[in-house]
């Protein structure tokens, strides 16, 4: 993680891209995260159990650590998501004139 502090007027700027960007790393990481854990339940020592460790665990914790990261972000979007603008009031026209 970095120690920089999280410049939310940036996200502000484009709050819509931001939302996207990140909720599609949260897709991609979790569909990591499942096709790694297959992976280990095909490797079972035994039923039941998955390989504590080797380099196929070691990935899955590491995507399992980028999920947890992401997670954060979440609470950042929010918190920078800006407000709702009411829709202006049609203006309504005078009985018998015509439209332009």
């Amino acid at each position: 993680m970095s120690d920089k502090p999280v410049d939310l007027g940036q996200i502000r700027g484009d709050w819509d891209f931001h939302s996207r960007y990140v909720t599609n790393a949260m897709e991609q990481t979790l569909k990591r995260v499942n096709k790694l854990w297959r992976s280990l339940k095909r490797a079972a020592p035994k039923s039941g159990q998955v390989p504590v460790s080797g380099p196929v665990m070691d990935e899955f914790i590491e995507a399992c650590r980028q999920t947890r990261a992401l997670c954060d972000d979440f609470p950042l979007l929010e918190e920078a998501r800006p407000l709702k603008r009411k829709k202006a009031a049609s203006k309504k026209r005078k009985p018998g004139r015509k439209a332009r």
